[in-house]
């Protein structure tokens, strides 16, 4: 639902002045202040913030979307700014669990307050289920800020980014979470190699790990993933390994010879105002195959499909890049039903259960039953704050059912029975209608009993790492020396062999 309010300065239009002061203030629920995102948009398109507001510097507009998210700030309390004349577009968020407001609001001499309560349209924390981003790249301080402006449960952010080390000139920290409220939390001790194989995501690390190398090839990834497993304490399941996306050029060699903890499903190139619709330096997807922002995710999608068909038990999960690309924190977010105090702990425990689902719009809640006959019911249960375009059932991969949704409908339900025997997993997921980026959410995928020949998946990954080797021996410039790529080769070679024997 969109709010939107024209106000009208009680001047007369024809004795503008060439400044008004404009005083935004957001209340929550209770009347209290509260943190918010806002975006101040003028006539001729340049946005507004007041004087020392909290940005995003570090971010950077792309060329195919909006430019809207760079110019936001995040604030509580009055925000005060003074403004030429005219007519400005506020947009007010807290997230993706209460409404967006949007209003309209015209200057013209005299000072204008307006106090907004956006209204929470979906209590997830109340009906069990807990949010985080796995993927921020903002500066420590800033944080407690930013996850509450969003209301995010839990928020991953990176301070070890090969040759970024935000503990340099400090000692390591004792303790890697660092809780703002009883909701609001977020770890610090998290680390990203991210080089020319791709990128791996190294959670809640007991000692720190050096990833200041010079290769961008060598030491492979491999290197550092193993390094965090050897710290794992196993009653806590830490440090947690993630594949950032899935299209990662040494994605199946990580998935093969160190299987990770999850898998980036919704990941950054998911993005509030426009799709960065490419593999940046990953395998490449058939373009002529698949097409233009849907194609993109599509082949996304497939990747993560063909490792659940080979009997991964991946969970997906979702990470915005807030401070990298044009995103809040939060944006792309997972949610995990956690039936017990929220902590860290159990929500990475039952995000490895599986009893989770990814979004950047949606709420999607999936349940599979066992029935007589050797049938499954699957219950589907979408709730959105934007009119959905369609609901799908995924089987290893296949589309077996797409619901259209009526113009303007926010909620849909629905019962599937499905016989047994002929998958070994099945997921839903749901898209909203948006023209400039893709909004959508996916559960876990469930397991079944069933069957699903496997050769072609192993053989997709077979190639993919042929390719991967063919490249690493013709490139001259990827290796210091001989001795070198003979060992990435040897990895590779070994993952390969993985998939061979899966055929």
């Amino acid at each position: 639902m969109r709010l939107v309010l024209i106000l009208v300065s009680a001047a007369s239009l024809a004795a503008v002045s060439p400044a008004a002061e404009l005083r935004l203030n957001v209340l929550d629920e209770s009347g209290a202040e509260a943190w918010a995102r806002f975006e101040v948009r003028g006539p001729d398109g340049k946005m507004h913030q007041p004087l020392g507001a909290l940005r995003d510097i570090t971010a950077s507009n792309r060329a195919s979307g909006e430019p809207w998210y760079v110019g936001s700030f995040v604030g509580r309390g009055p925000q005060v700014m003074d403004l030429p004349a005219g007519r400005y577009l506020v947009v007010v968020e807290r997230g993706p669990e209460f409404e967006r407001v949007e209003e309209e609001i015209t200057l013209a001499g005299e000072p204008i307050e307006k106090t907004i309560r956006p209204a929470r349209w979906i209590d997830m924390n109340e009906l069990g289920w807990y949010s985080a981003d796995f993927h921020i790249h903002r500066p420590l301080e800033d944080v407690p800020k930013l996850i509450q402006a969003e209301d995010l449960n839990l928020g991953v952010v990176f301070t070890l980014w090969n040759q970024r080390d935000a503990f340099e000139k400090s000692a390591w920290p004792a303790n890697p979470v660092v809780k703002v409220d009883g909701r609001h939390l977020y770890t610090i001790l998290n680390a990203e190699d991210e080089r020319g194989g791709g990128a791996w995501m190294l959670h809640m690390l007991r000692q720190k790990i050096d990833l200041k190398v010079p290769g961008r090839w060598y030491p492979p990834g491999l290197k550092f993933i193993r390094e965090a497993v050897a710290q794992r304490y196993v009653p806590t399941g830490f440090p947690w390994i993630e594949v950032e996306k899935p299209f990662w050029l040494e994605a199946p060699v990580v998935m093969a010879l160190a299987t990770p903890d999850s898998i980036g499903l919704l990941h950054n190139h998911f993005e509030q105002y426009g799709m960065l619709d490419n593999e940046a330096w990953g395998r490449a997807r058939d373009a002529k195959r698949y097409p233009g922002l849907q194609g993109f995710v599509e082949a996304s999608l497939e990747i993560n499909y063909r490792f659940w068909n080979l009997g991964f038990e991946v969970p997906a999960s979702a990470g915005s890049a807030s401070g990298v690309l044009p995103n809040p924190v939060g944006y792309n977010r997972l949610y995990v039903e956690v039936r017990e105090p929220f902590d860290v702990e159990p929500f990475y425990r039952n995000l490895r259960q599986g009893r989770s689902f990814v979004t950047n719009g949606p709420m999607l809640f999936f349940e599979a039953t066992e029935m007589p006959g050797r049938r499954v019911s699957l219950e589907v249960d979408v709730r959105s704050r934007e009119p959905l375009d369609k609901v799908e059932i995924v089987a290893n991969g296949v589309v077996i059912e797409t619901f259209a949704a009526p113009p303007g409908k926010t909620r849909f339900e629905t019962e599937v029975s499905l016989r047994e025997g002929l998958y070994t997993w099945v997921a839903a997921r749901a898209f909203t209608r948006n023209e400039s980026t893709i909004r959508m959410a996916h559960s876990q995928p469930l397991r079944l009993q069933g069957f699903w020949p496997t050769q072609d998946d192993a053989a997709f990954f077979i190639r993919w790492i042929d390719d991967l080797i063919a490249d690493s021996q013709a490139d001259s410039s990827r290796f210091a020396n001989e001795a070198q790529r003979d060992e990435v080769l040897e990895i590779y070679r070994q993952a390969r062999q993985f998939y061979a024997d899966l055929q």
